[in-house]
């Protein structure tokens, strides 16, 4: 019996955010909005950069918040709650695999 294969891509693991929650929230087009800007502010490289994609709930519901989620925080068994386009940047730093220095 052949094993499976296995396919690593190039592009960053995306950023999962629920879509129930962004209808429901006051400012969920603001938090989606400035989640797709800061991802493409971090990674220049349109093709390496991670993706922000809508799934369906995830059954967390919190009132006036978005939840976000990624590969490596869902690892933890871990979810973040927004609530305000501003606390964005703080809630990738979270998500996200630490940025490789360009400098």
């Amino acid at each position: 019996m052949k094993q499976p294969g296995v396919a690593r891509p190039r592009r960053a693991a995306p950023v999962l955010i629920c879509r129930k929650c962004l209808k429901r929230c006051p400012g969920g087009d603001g938090i989606r909005g400035r989640l797709k800007d800061e991802l493409k502010r971090r990674c220049p490289e349109k093709k390496t950069a991670p993706r922000l994609v809508s799934v369906n709930c995830f059954g967390i519901c919190p009132k006036k918040a978005v939840v976000l989620t990624s590969g490596r925080s869902l690892q933890d068994n871990e979810y973040m709650l927004v609530s305000r386009p501003r606390q964005v940047e703080a809630a990738l730093e979270k998500l996200l695999p630490p940025a490789r220095g360009n400098a």
